[in-house]
Parts: C-alpha cells; structure tokens; sequence
C-alpha cells in the first residue's frame, strides 16, 4: 500500500507544465496538466535576520502520483517545470525526491519541494 492508497482523502489536484526562462518572450509555461498530489505545507520566520530584511518563506511539499508526472527525473522536474496550485498560484520547484519502495524498489511517489514565485503569476495575468 503507498501514501496515495493509505491517504485517499488527502488527494488534491493541482497542474504542472514546462518553463522556460529567458526566451524572447521571457519566462514562458507551457500548457498546463493536472496531477494528483497530496500536499504538506511550512512556513519559516527570521526576524532576527538583519535590519530591515527579516525573511519570511513558505515552503510546501507535495507528494505526486508518478504517472501524472511529465518525467520522474528529479533534475528535470527542478530545471524545467512549474506547478500551479488550484487557487492559480505558481510554484518552483526548488527540490525533487523519488519515494521509492523499501521492499520492493519500486517509484511509489515523487518529493516536489516548491516555493511560491511572483514573477511568473504576474506575467501569466498580464497575457
């Protein structure tokens, strides 16, 4: 049994597509697909950080079904890739895992830590 089997509830639906970055266009995404994930989300707080430039980040980490993944490839999904929640915010991908199977060895899931990005939300509402 894997996370999705055990957890059926948890399940969201969120969508992915390919980036590319610093084209004549700058930054382009490509279309988007839906892929079944559950999400963990943190955040993070550094007041203390220096005057004026105290940090505040919030990551969120989202467990994916393999199959609904354009690659399983953790380096791809990092370079070359965004995702978009329901809501319609983008994330970067900043981190990619493979869940592996102790047992058996077999790809049960896929690790994608991303970050928000404002950039790219801003310039896919302006289209």
């Amino acid at each position: 049994m894997d996370v999705f089997e055990a957890f059926p509830n948890a399940l969201e639906t969120w969508k992915i597509g390919e980036v590319n970055y610093g084209t004549i266009q700058g930054t382009t995404v490509g279309e988007l697909t839906s892929i079944r994930v559950i999400v963990d989300q943190g955040s993070a707080g550094d007041p203390q950080n220096a005057p004026n430039a105290a940090t505040i980040t919030s990551d969120t980490l989202l467990y994916a079904v393999p199959s609904d993944l354009p690659t399983t490839d953790p380096s791809e999904l990092v370079a070359d890739y965004i995702i978009v929640d329901p809501e319609g915010r983008f994330y970067e991908v900043m981190d990619a895992g493979k869940g592996k199977n102790q047992h058996t060895g077999q790809l049960e899931h896929v690790e994608l830590k991303l970050r928000p990005t404002e950039a790219l939300q801003a310039e896919e509402e302006s289209e």
